[in-house]
């Protein structure tokens, strides 16, 4: 009878609506039959045209449900009064309050996924703990009811607080009734059907409330499926990845290639991993995975799911991760469980880094916030030695920036360290929303730098648990909390909403104007330093310029104010003469003695041009190459002055490092100990132009023109300097040795320099030096050019200039200048060195040796000649 049963189906429903409603009778189903019978009332289009097969299949779909709600009511009006008057029986005879079984402890698991599994039929006793504990399979709970009771109370022992179920009905309300569903109409509801009647979630703790805002807002990435089961023969563990629902998409075309990693951790070394499903945001893997491991090790392992999406150019993103620890405490755990678990969104791939604890405290009234570290454990491992020696620095931060750090002391060789330290910051009240702490756990390294074990950060800005400390930090004032903290690699903020391809492309394009407004700044930067560069380096040389200039100038008016001093005193002693009548008599007295002086100045010059010298050079005999070295310029020599036999070798023609050898000998073979001693000369010198006389080195200072510089070898300092006057240094001596303006010569009379005068155009200038006080003895100008001329020397008072056609060969002297005119060129034969293919940078002669120690392309070169006694003079 179609009709009874249909007439008895709406009597049931109705008497189930006003109980529902008179709060006569308190189910979870109740709102949902409220809203079943007002979506049946509720006027729906009908479409005229629908055809025969598809009313046919409506009307089969509509008998099953209705059959099933049938026997849904007729359970309820059978089994519900019976249970209700049970339980008010029971209460009456023990004389206490009914009990009141409001869903404050569901499991927030079983919430989330009764829109997943199909409900199962359960046999009385495991419906009577619905209200307290998740629903546990019927293998688990044996048919008594002392067990049930048991397992109640363990459920309660290891089973945090969780929101009611009413909330969570109320939320899976909001997410799967129909559209015209508002917040007002729950409202009303409520209130017309609460009236007079306790509600148990008004009277529950802060933290409740808090830990239900917290789990609802929890970021999720989508929901896997998976089959975990214990083969105790072969001890391994069997990990079946079914499936994957609901992943944010990671790609600009709205989708994801998604793959998952997997690891039995603390061990990463095993890893597995599925294959990459392409486009799609819910994949089916259907793989199945072996870990080795022993029964009694599981309670200390974990089972860790990384989602990633495949990119063929980039890095791989990570989605999220699924962590599953405590295997025993699982429903048949170790035969097969099947668990759908939330993807936890996270900002890297999570390495078991270890915990922190650590307490706050803060003082309103003082301002002062106080964090104690307390201890570490499980810390990774970043030395060789499997240990590590972690300090912990805590930054004070606000808007990014850090204010203040602190940290503790180094505990060496542990990965469990204690250090009950505290630290304090001053923060005053209406700044400590502003702030938070970022703390990180190093790892002390003596050499090199400190390495970064992991990091944590609490404060409104952080995320669950840092958030939560601080948040119980500021409710309980002067009180320490202390929580444990797990370590992360890096803490970035998790995006809030998923990517929009529109958006994405737009910003991509955004940065690409950027980038390339960026390089053309780059550009325009680099043309500008290379621009300042060449000024700075034009500046640079007019500054040397003007410095040369300037020494010139200031040598210049000196000299003038000694000759202006000279011509005063001799204008007063004249106007004295004057005044003493001795007018003629005076002037001619004054005329002989200055012939006088005049003649005992020449002859002082040939007495000290003639003393013990009286060779002439006649032949170069033959040459020996001594060393070779890497330079093309250079100089070496003995010291002219004395008898040591220390050799010094000056490399190149712009340096300051001078090598002494103890002799020739150590000076031709490296192999000889000791070796060469190294000496740094404080200024460098210029072109190949050196001497050592008396211990003493005489160069040219480089940056001058005209500057020399007497350094004394043995006190490694600077014992004088002196400008040479009349231009000198303005121009290369030599066509064949540019970088030599000044050359210094040293022969049986003393110390002589060799340069360009101002007013002779490509003539050498002679002038003899005082080695002792600098002082200039006496200048001649040569008739010998500078003009295919590559080095010159004196020989007893007399300057040879050897000349090369294009700086190769043959090397010959062609230009011989005597002050006192005894050696003539027409007096010397044909003066020719042996053939080198080069040029020679220098040309010295030692008067002890007898011999010109030469430098011609790197090569080292001693000459020896055959000289024959002058003519005598006049």
């Amino acid at each position: 009878m179609p009709g009874a049963r249909d007439a008895l189906c709406h009597q049931a429903l109705q008497l189930l609506a006003e109980l529902c409603a008179r709060g006569a009778l308190e189910h979870d189903s109740c709102q949902d039959f409220i809203y079943h019978l007002r979506d049946r009332a509720r006027p729906r289009l009908r479409d005229p045209d629908i055809s025969v097969s598809l009313l046919t299949l409506v009307v089969t779909a509509c008998g099953l449900a209705l059959f099933g709600v049938s026997l849904f009511v007729s359970w309820k009006l059978c089994w519900v009064p019976w249970r209700e008057r049970g339980l008010f029986s029971g209460s009456k005879d023990n004389n206490q309050e009914p009990l009141n079984y409001t869903d404050t402890e569901t499991n927030e698991q079983e919430n989330s996924e009764d829109f997943l599994d199909p409900p199962t039929p359960c046999p009385d006793s495991s419906m009577k703990i619905s209200h307290t504990s998740p629903d546990l399979p019927l293998a688990t709970q044996p048919g008594g009811q002392e067990n049930c009771a048991h397992a109640v109370r363990v459920q309660r022992q290891v089973t945090e607080p969780t929101p009611s179920a009413r909330h969570n009905s109320i939320r899976r309300q909001l997410n799967l009734s129909n559209p015209d569903f508002n917040i007002q109409q729950l409202q009303r509801q409520e209130q017309l059907t609460g009236i007079g009647r306790i509600k148990p979630e008004l009277y529950k703790q802060r933290s409740l409330d808090n830990e239900d805002g917290r789990r609802s807002n929890s970021k999720a990435c989508g929901k896997l499926n998976f089959i975990l089961k214990y083969d105790c023969d072969l001890e391994q563990l069997i990990v079946k990845i079914h499936k994957a629902v609901n992943l944010p998409a990671k790609d600009f075309s709205g989708t994801s290639d998604p793959y998952v990693k997997i690891y039995l951790l603390p061990d990463r070394k095993t890893k597995h991993q599925t294959k990459v499903h392409r486009k799609t945001l819910n994949p089916v893997f259907d793989e199945v995975f072996l870990f080795p491991v022993h029964y009694n090790d599981l309670e200390a392992r974990k089972l860790h799911f990384s989602v990633y999406d495949f990119d063929r150019f980039s890095r791989h993103d990570l989605i999220g991760q699924v962590v599953v620890d405590h295997f025993f405490d699982l429903a048949d755990f170790p035969r097969e469980c099947i668990l759908w678990k939330d993807i936890e969104y996270v900002t890297n791939d999570n390495v078991d880094l270890g915990e922190l604890m650590f307490s706050l405290c803060y003082l309103p009234t003082a301002g002062r916030l106080t964090i104690t570290i307390i201890k570490a454990r499980n810390l990774k491992a970043m030395d060789i030695t499997g240990a590590s020696d972690p300090y912990v620095k805590v930054s004070l931060m606000c808007d990014g920036r850090r204010l203040k750090k602190r940290k503790t002391s180094t505990k060496r060789n542990t990965l469990n360290p204690v250090y009950n330290e505290a630290i304090v910051f001053d923060v005053p009240p209406e700044s400590v929303d502003q702030i938070h702490l970022s703390i990180a756990v190093m790892d002390y390294d003596r050499v090199g730098h400190n390495e970064v074990i992991g990091v944590c950060q609490v404060g409104n800005e952080a995320e669950r648990l840092g958030r939560d400390h601080w948040s119980e930090m500021l409710s309980y004032p002067r009180k320490p909390i202390a929580h444990w903290h797990s370590l992360m690699e890096t803490i970035l903020a998790p995006p809030q909403h998923a990517q929009d391809p529109a958006m994405v492309h737009y910003i991509y394009q955004r940065f690409q104007v950027l980038e390339q407004g960026l390089e053309k700044c780059a550009q325009t930067t680099r043309a500008y330093i290379q621009d300042f560069q060449e000024f700075s380096k034009n500046m640079s040389i007019l500054l040397g310029r003007c410095q040369t200039h300037t020494s010139e100038y200031k040598s210049a008016v000196d000299n003038l104010a000694l000759r202006v001093e000279r011509a005063q005193r001799e204008i007063d002693y004249l106007q004295y003469l004057r005044e003493a009548d001795f007018c003629v008599e005076s002037e001619e007295k004054m005329l002989a003695e200055k012939v006088l002086q005049e003649a005992e100045e020449e002859k002082k010059v040939r007495t000290l041009l003639n003393t013990s010298c009286d060779n002439m050079l006649m032949a170069i005999k033959s040459l020996k190459i001594v060393k070779k070295t890497m330079d093309p310029d250079g100089s070496w020599m003995k010291d002219a002055g004395s008898n040591s036999a220390k050799v010094y070798l000056l490399a190149g023609s712009r340096n300051n490092t001078v090598w002494e050898f103890a002799n020739l000998r150590a000076f031709m073979e490296d192999s000889i100990k000791p070796g060469p001693r190294k000496l740094i000369l404080p200024l460098s010198w210029q072109g190949s132009g050196q001497v050592v006389y008396q211990s003493f080195l005489f160069f040219h200072n480089q940056g001058t023109s005209n500057e020399i510089i007497k350094y004394n070898l043995q006190k490694k300092a600077v014992e004088d300097r002196m400008l040479l006057p009349g231009g000198a240094g303005r121009a290369p001596i030599y066509q064949h040795s540019l970088s030599t303006y000044i050359d210094l010569a040293v022969d049986e009379h003393g110390l002589w320099a060799i340069h360009s005068g101002p007013g002779i155009q490509g003539h050498l200038v002679l002038t003899k030096i005082e080695p002792g006080t600098l002082g200039i003895e006496h200048s001649w100008d040569t008739p010998c050019r500078s003009q295919d001329a590559e080095a010159s020397f004196l020989l007893c008072g007399v300057l040879y200039v050897v000349y090369s056609s294009g700086g190769q060969g043959p090397h010959r002297i062609t230009c011989v200048y005597d002050p006192l005119g005894t050696v003539r060129e027409e007096h010397l034969p044909n003066l020719f060195f042996p053939r080198r293919p080069r040029s020679h940078s220098m040309i010295h002669y030692n008067p002890r040796d007898k011999q010109l120690y030469a430098w011609n392309e790197g090569n080292q070169i001693v000459y020896k000649l055959q000289t024959k006694k002058k003519q005598p003079l006049e």
